[in-house]
């Protein structure tokens, strides 16, 4: 932000971040993007500090993964006082439309007549089962995060000499608890940054935590009573040693390419 924090400019913000953070800065900054994208918040009220350079094609790629992630935050978020139904009936169309296989239906072709909720406040009963090209969407919105978080730490974008690791899953569940139970034990020797988002209630809450020494930025985030994530972005020599190998990086647009938007 510029001084007196008042929002760059288009031209500005273009000058001020030349490369796309998501590409390892391969292409040219076209476009100011939001991580976690709006779309993830009630009312598309995100966080206005959020933003990153992007080009378009990284821009492009991620965004039904974003939408995909979106419905299941509205889907398994225990509060009903966040819920829209109008916004969330538009998830599901866009989804029908774009990506049916990723919705937890028997007839993925169809979608619900109605506004419908998959799940009940009740925590017993609350969770959902979620196709695998579903969690491959909620798995590449965590890395582009990833990625987004790097570049804010770091100041420089990721790239091919390291190597990631993203787990989540949904609240309330032993999964979750272990994915916390991880953030916390990595988290215990760094220095950690702490954003409660109070303007934005529990919608979205993170920490991360760098080490200049060893090259490890670590991630941990919440969305709702939905899903967490614990993820972590370090050296290809060192991660490469831990068993099952973690995947090398890649650029968003080479991850989303594999999704492709289903044409009418």
């Amino acid at each position: 932000m510029a001084a007196g924090n008042r929002k760059l400019s288009k031209a500005e913000f273009l000058q001020a971040h030349p490369n796309c953070c998501f590409c390892g800065g391969r292409r040219p900054t076209a476009e100011r993007d939001h991580a976690p994208a709006r779309i993830v918040f009630r009312g598309k009220h995100g966080p206005d500090d959020f933003e990153f350079p992007a080009c378009a094609e990284c821009n492009r790629a991620a965004a039904l993964s974003e939408q995909v992630t979106a419905f299941y935050i509205r889907s398994v978020d225990r509060s009903y006082e966040r819920l829209d139904a109008g916004e969330y009936q538009k998830l599901i169309e866009g989804i029908v439309n774009n990506a049916p296989d990723a919705l937890p239906y028997r007839n993925p072709s169809r979608g619900p007549e109605s506004y419908t909720r998959f799940i009940t406040p009740d925590a017993e009963y609350r969770t959902v089962s979620i196709p695998g090209v579903a969690k491959d969407h909620i798995t590449l919105f965590g890395i582009k995060m990833l990625y987004a978080m790097y570049y804010r730490v770091t100041g420089r974008s990721a790239s091919s000499s390291l190597r990631r690791l993203v787990y989540w899953a949904q609240a309330g569940t032993p999964a979750a608890d272990q994915v916390r139970q991880n953030a916390s034990q990595w988290f215990d020797d760094l220095q950690v940054a702490r954003r409660p988002n109070v303007d934005l209630g529990d919608q979205f809450r993170y920490q991360t935590g760098y080490n200049p020494a060893h090259g490890y930025l670590g991630l941990h985030m919440s969305f709702g009573e939905a899903l967490v994530f614990f993820c972590v972005l370090g050296p290809a020599r060192e991660m490469i040693r831990l068993k099952p190998k973690p995947p090398l990086y890649q650029t968003i647009k080479d991850l989303g390419d594999k999704f492709r938007i289903r044409k009418p």
